[in-house]
């Protein structure tokens, strides 16, 4: 496989994990951040059924295509620090399967919500809390090493690369979070996969500038 399709279906897969986050809880009305899921599962309670299934079942197919897209950090990686590499690209692919996962059980809250029954509500989301932070701690290891390839040089892109890695784009969720309502909605909803997004596309500019 060649760097640049990597590239492409890791692409492929961030925008279509956003797409799977607006089929879900999009709204016109958007939503207020409380701390918790509450205002995420008042808009998917409301939401088709249809709806739920297709951007639920999103979750694991891009999944698939996150953990493709993964394997530039092999192809990227200089010769010395292949097995690094190698060793980041199985940490990324673990966190996003259950990122891909919480995706996915993400539409259940919709499902059970709609039906008012709070007691099954309350054992879905605390099980849902619990597996996001897995999901985000084991993202987190491998946001960190990627950040670090590039910084010490171990990989063939720029240093300068560095900004638009996902570990600090992340950081930059607090003031994602202020945007006016609409644009928030859709950049601060789906900004765990946007900020994916911009890190593939300026990696593919990053190639496609050096050929």
């Amino acid at each position: 496989m060649s760097l640049l399709t990597a590239l492409i279906i890791g692409l492929t897969g961030a925008i279509l994990m956003l797409c799977g986050d607006m089929t879900l809880y999009f709204s016109k009305d958007d939503y207020k951040h409380d701390g918790t899921l509450n205002p995420i599962i008042d808009i998917m309670k409301k939401a088709g059924t249809k709806r739920l299934y297709i951007g639920g079942m999103i979750g694991p197919v891009t999944a698939f295509l996150y953990c493709v897209g993964y394997f530039h950090l092999v192809l990227f990686a200089k010769d010395k620090f292949v097995v690094i590499g190698w060793i980041l690209f199985l940490v990324n692919c673990l966190g996003i399967i259950c990122g891909g996962a919480y995706h996915s059980h993400c539409a259940n809250l919709g499902l059970i919500g709609r039906h008012e029954d709070e007691e099954t509500l309350k054992e879905v989301t605390s099980f849902l809390d619990f597996q996001k932070k897995v999901a985000f701690g084991i993202q987190a290891f491998g946001f960190i090493g990627m950040a670090l390839m590039i910084v010490m040089g171990w990989s063939a892109l720029p240093r300068w690369m560095i900004v638009f890695t996902p570990l600090v784009l992340i950081l930059l969720l607090p003031l994602v979070r202020k945007l006016p309502k609409g644009i928030h909605m859709v950049v601060c909803g789906g900004w765990t996969n946007m900020i994916s997004v911009i890190y593939y596309a300026a990696a593919i500019l990053c190639v496609v500038l050096n050929k």
